[in-house]
């Protein structure tokens, strides 16, 4: 005997299927194409290299020193069939973290001025492809209440959280929208139009000048909702 509205019952009640791309740099390779940036992704890159050890346990990716930037950012534009293009791509994204440390550059030769006031971690979405014009105009959306971000000249490994309101109507509390002004542009249209994620060691939106950094990322996760999985096997499979 199928008891199929127990069935639909107990599948309403199960929660979205959440995956996540993780980026844990154990290996070499960089699928999900990361760097550490001095600018936005429409400025130059700054690479930076995978460290085999002194991670958040082993591997870690090091923007080595010197390191100048205004505001240092772990920027990613992941490739086209790359797990990450496939979580921007969902316009489902729901969490995002990170680990960060800032090694002292005190001992390093021509790495000054720096930068040491306290400021917060800040989350960026970009969509450099609505706008047509080279180089791009960037539509962009950030987190301007984020995790406060530690003040001086080094700190150990830190967790940095976010979450991302995929599916809300409208700009979410503590995030800002900037889109040029005759330009019709929604948070929805952003969230289906992501192509690059930008996670920031202080705020974009802070007064600063060029300095000299040294930064560490690990422990790279984004999670999107990847949608309802029903398992059919056993409710009308041919079993009995």
């Amino acid at each position: 005997m199928r008891c199929l509205p127990l069935v639909l019952a107990l599948l309403a009640a199960t929660p979205a299927c959440a995956t996540q791309v993780v980026d844990d740099f154990e290996t070499a390779d960089n699928p999900n194409g990361w760097s550490w940036l001095s600018g936005s992704p429409s400025a130059i890159t700054y690479n930076g290299v995978v460290q085999a050890s002194g991670g958040n346990p082993g591997g870690w990716f090091d923007s080595t020193a010197p390191y100048f930037s205004g505001h240092p950012n772990f920027t990613a534009l992941p490739p086209t069939g790359s797990p990450l293009r496939a979580a921007l791509d969902s316009g489902r994204l729901t969490a995002v973290h990170v680990d960060f440390q800032r090694l002292d550059t005190s001992d390093i030769e021509n790495c000054h001025p720096v930068y040491d006031l306290p400021s917060t971690y800040t989350l960026e979405l970009l969509d450099l492809h609505t706008i047509g014009s080279d180089p791009p105009t960037p539509i962009e959306a950030h987190t301007f209440m984020g995790p406060d971000s530690p003040e001086g000249l080094s700190y150990a490994w830190t967790p940095v959280d976010f979450t991302v309101p995929s599916d809300a109507t409208d700009v979410p509390d503590g995030w800002l929208l900037n889109v040029p002004p005759d330009v019709d542009y929604t948070w929805a249209d952003l969230m289906h139009n992501v192509d690059a994620i930008s996670i920031y060691a202080i705020s974009p939106d802070e007064i600063t000048f060029d300095s000299c950094w040294h930064m560490g990322a690990d422990n790279v996760m984004v999670e999107y909702d990847a949608g309802d999985k029903i398992f059919v096997d056993g409710f009308d499979g041919g079993g009995r």
